[in-house]
Order: structure tokens, then sequence, then C-alpha cells
């Protein structure tokens, strides 16, 4: 072994060489990481609200018609005809749950369900044990969901369960209940305040294509959608001329998108049918 001088000052000038170059990458990386979550948030701050449409991939309908501002969009589906009042009885409230759950979850339902004033069907998961029975008039009406295996086994769906939620709406849209403006989808542990749902509902055109829900109660969804995504945790409502076309091929849009693990995201990404 060479005990050379010159040796360690180079290992030295090397050491003290790579030791600036780890400290540049990380001061590097701190400055660009808070630099782009500044300007992000001032996105989100500037420019949510602002007359740039949603990226095409969260907002598919785009592919069907033209896209306006958010402004001139809320315009053009507030109520503008001259048909009379939106009421309660215009809506049909489609509520999706489990046996095993509804044993525990129907006082949620039956606190805000009018018998003979709100009109919907509960959908259970399979046919009611004899504890159950017989269906008490302060719940809603009964329908056993269909059965969606094939549907889940043909696609290889990650989420079952929002799979029936979803085809929840075909199943509503085929009852034929008459006179419907807005079908109001939820779940067996929703609290609706339908006097609230019957005043925000009248504000818009039942006649387009209007999807309605909320901010999602976890932050981070927002962020990832940029708020421009309905979520539906608390329910979601869709006007009847969207639900007619969304049914068509709902069906195919359950298979087409089988990585989609949320009911919004699956019901957001749906395919309209035109005649």
């Amino acid at each position: 072994m060479v005990n050379d001088p010159k040796c360690k000052v180079y290992v030295m000038q090397f050491y003290v060489y790579r030791f600036s170059l780890d400290n540049f990458a990380v001061n590097l990386c701190k400055i660009l990481g808070i630099s782009g979550l500044v300007l992000y948030l001032a996105y989100l701050l500037f420019f949510s609200q602002s007359s740039f449409p949603s990226s095409e991939f969260f907002t598919p309908f785009q592919h069907i018609w033209p896209v306006s501002p958010p402004s001139q969009q809320l315009n053009s589906l507030t109520h503008t005809n001259h048909s009379s009042p939106t009421n309660l009885n215009h809506l049909v409230f489609g509520i999706v749950g489990s046996v095993n759950a509804w044993r525990h979850r129907k006082a949620y339902t039956e606190s805000w369900w009018r018998p003979n004033a709100t009109r919907g069907y509960l959908f259970l998961d399979t046919h009611p044990t004899d504890d159950l029975l017989p269906w008490p008039p302060s719940s809603p009406p009964l329908r056993v969901s269909n059965d969606i295996s094939k549907i889940v086994e043909e696609s290889k769906h990650v989420a079952p369960i929002m799979v029936r939620m979803v085809h929840g709406i075909l199943e509503l849209f085929r009852e034929g209940d008459e006179g419907v403006r807005w079908y109001v989808m939820g779940d067996d542990d929703s609290l609706f305040f339908v006097d609230n749902w019957v005043d925000v509902l009248e504000k818009y055109d039942h006649t387009k294509y209007v999807y309605i829900g909320g901010h999602s109660e976890f932050f981070m969804s927002n962020i990832w959608f940029l708020f421009d995504q309905g979520f539906g945790g608390a329910g979601f409502a869709l006007s009847y001329p969207l639900v007619e076309a969304m049914v068509k091929d709902l069906k195919g849009c359950l298979r087409g998108y089988p990585y989609l693990n949320a009911t919004d995201l699956i019901t957001q990404c749906g395919d309209i049918i035109f005649e």
C-alpha cells in the first residue's frame, strides 16, 4: 500500500465535490418542489373557476358537445323554460343498499322518507330475510338489484360494488315512473334534506343534460380533480334526459372502464347515445 499524500488530497477533493453535488441536487429538488406547490395552489385559487375547460380525461362529455366557459354553462343550464316549477313529485330517489346493512341503516332512510309523498325505491343486494318482513310502509318500496355478476366477471372490474351502484341508475329508470324530471341516487346511509333538493333542482333546466354532485369530503380528491368533479358521497342528481341517454349503453360503460373504482368516475365516463 502506497502512502501518497497526493492521493489523500485527490480523495478529499473527490468527496468534497461529491458532497457539493449532493447538496446541490437536494436544494434544487426543494426549490422545484416548493415552487411547484406554490404555483399549483395559485392555479387552484385563481383559475379553478376560470373559463378554461377541464382536461379531456376527466371530462369525457366534452367529446359529445362543445364546451363553453363555466359561467355560460351555468346560465345555459338554469331554468329558462315556462313549465311548472319543480316539486317533490318530480323527483325519484334510488337508494342502493344491502340486506345486512339495512338492519342497522333503515332508520337513516326512514328519517327523511315521506310515505305517499316521496317517490323512489330501495335496491337491496338479495331478497330480505324473514326478520325484515313484512316490508313496512315507512320504508321506500323494495326492489332486488339485478344480477350483474356476468358484467363483473367479463370485465374483471376492480370494484363490483360500484358496478352495482351505477347499474342501479338503469334499474331505477326501468321502473318507468311518469313525470320524472330528476333522478337522485344515494346509499342506504344517505340522509337527504328533501326540500333542499327540490329548491336546488328547481334552479336548473331539467330538459337538458345535467349532473349535480358536490365536493368530496376528502380534500385531496378535490385537489386531484381541480374541484371539477361532482362527487356523490352525499348523493347526486341526474336530469331525466341525461339518464335516458346514458342507460342506452350503460352496460358498455361498465365493461369499458373496469379500472375505475368510484361511482362518480364511472358515471362521469358514461357514453351519451343520441337518436
